[in-house]
């Protein structure tokens, strides 16, 4: 029988000393570049495909999403049907994610597949054809899923929020999903969108695995045919002004609970607050025992739980705080966010605290670099800012060195009242109704 003692925490020991692998790197013939994280114990090789394209730059609500999910179904030559047989038969997997700014697509192929599989995947990558029937049973589907999305408070709450923080400057994902919205896409769209950011100039691969030269040369061959075009631009940057300070409200009279979101426009990616930043939302609201987890759940009983996170695009961020609490408790439970916020500019974290977090962060960095799998799509985040493996290193050195000042400074420089946007869906308390 054990005689360790659950109720006493193991010791922190700091991270002394661990090494990212540099890829290698080439150009095809058509500028795609291509990294290679070589793994001899991994004979299930992954690609991944990153597309310099999104949701942001769509001309219309659902494009991106629709013309990227429908790809593995649109086989110039084969029906969805045979190209799910194929496959299935040949052990492929194929995901896709489809992001503001990017879209991934993962792609993990038995090394002795490769041959066979290979020329599927290219036809439908490169030279897709949307067809109706199949278009149709995606709108049929979405639409039932916004239906049952329309009831969740969460989903609403998270859409009045991109709807406040993108504003006029990106309406076709600002503007709210309808059924006429799902309804109006037409192939065309797909196929023109396809054709358009599907380009040599906005794809980048990056492969781990068992690879040798004839599979990397069959790669090879098959990416060298994406055909060239126009990279897509660089995003706009959102304005600040008229964002922060409003209150929204979306009722929900019968639910039990109420979703809450406190959001504002922060910082880029690049941004040299940019560490300090992750560290005090990390504090915030970032992990189990932070100041929201703490406040909300443990001493006030309002939630089961609230994060702290930001989303990256272009040179900005939304940095959000969110929870779904007691409907009857919904004003108590956003003051009390204010509060810590507010302590936060008020109180210097404490010494104790604050490597607690430094720790939490360090570990949860190491732990998302523990295969070849994930330290190339850690890479892959990294490239789609200008960085490689190296931010890695830069990141942990410089979490080790943020004083309680840096953390107190940051807060009075970005947890200002007026600076969020307070969203509520539930119990109508708030002084702005938005209507569905």
């Amino acid at each position: 029988m054990s005689n360790v003692n659950r109720a006493v925490p193991p010791a922190i020991k700091p991270i002394e000393t661990f090494h990212l692998p540099s890829p290698r790197r080439e150009t095809l013939s058509n500028g795609i570049p291509v990294f290679f994280f070589d793994n001899p114990n991994l004979d299930l090789i992954h690609l991944l495909l990153q597309v310099r394209t999104g949701s942001l730059y769509q001309p219309a609500k659902h494009v991106c999403n629709f013309a990227y999910t429908l790809l593995r179904e649109s086989h110039p030559q084969l029906s969805a049907e045979q190209t799910s047989e194929k496959l299935d038969y040949y052990g492929t997997n194929v995901t896709v994610n489809v992001g503001m700014e990017c879209v991934q697509m993962l792609i993990s192929v038995p090394k002795n597949n490769i041959p066979d599989i290979l020329p599927v995947i290219a036809g439908f990558l490169i030279t897709p054809v949307y067809r109706p029937e199949r278009l149709r049973i995606m709108q049929d589907k979405e639409i039932k899923n916004l239906a049952y999305n329309q009831q969740k408070t969460d989903y609403c709450a998270w859409r009045l929020m991109w709807r406040e923080m993108l504003g006029d400057l990106f309406p076709s994902v600002s503007s709210f999903a309808s059924n006429e919205t799902l309804n109006a896409l037409t192939t065309s769209q797909l196929q023109d969108f396809h054709r358009q950011s599907f380009c040599a100039e906005n794809v980048t691969l990056f492969v781990t695995g068992n690879t040798d030269a004839q599979t990397e040369a069959r790669i090879r061959d098959v990416l060298s045919g994406v055909p060239k075009g126009v990279r897509s631009p660089q995003l706009p940057i959102l304005p600040e002004t008229g964002i922060g300070g409003k209150i929204l409200h979306q009722p929900k009279p019968d639910c039990l609970q109420s979703s809450i979101v406190l959001c504002s426009l922060s910082m880029g990616y690049n941004d040299p607050d940019r560490t300090g930043f992750s560290l005090l939302s990390t504090l915030t609201g970032g992990y189990f025992s932070s100041r929201l987890m703490q406040n909300l759940r443990e001493r006030q009983g309002l939630t089961y739980g609230v994060s702290s996170s930001s989303t990256f695009f272009g040179n900005q961020s939304v940095f959000a705080i969110s929870s779904d609490v007691n409907a009857d408790q919904t004003q108590r439970a956003l003051d009390a966010c204010f509060e810590e916020l507010q302590r936060l500019q008020d109180e210097q974290v404490g010494r104790e605290e604050l490597e607690m977090v430094k720790s939490y962060i360090c570990g949860q960095q190491l732990r998302s670099a523990d295969t070849s799998v994930n330290i190339m799509q850690k890479f892959a985040y990294w490239y789609r800012f200008g960085l490689d493996e190296t931010e890695m290193y830069r990141y942990l050195a410089e979490i080790k060195d943020i004083t309680p000042d840096i953390i107190q400074n940051l807060a009075k420089t970005n947890f200002l009242y007026n600076k969020f946007t307070q969203i509520s869906v539930g119990k109508n308390l708030a002084e702005k109704e938005c209507k569905q």
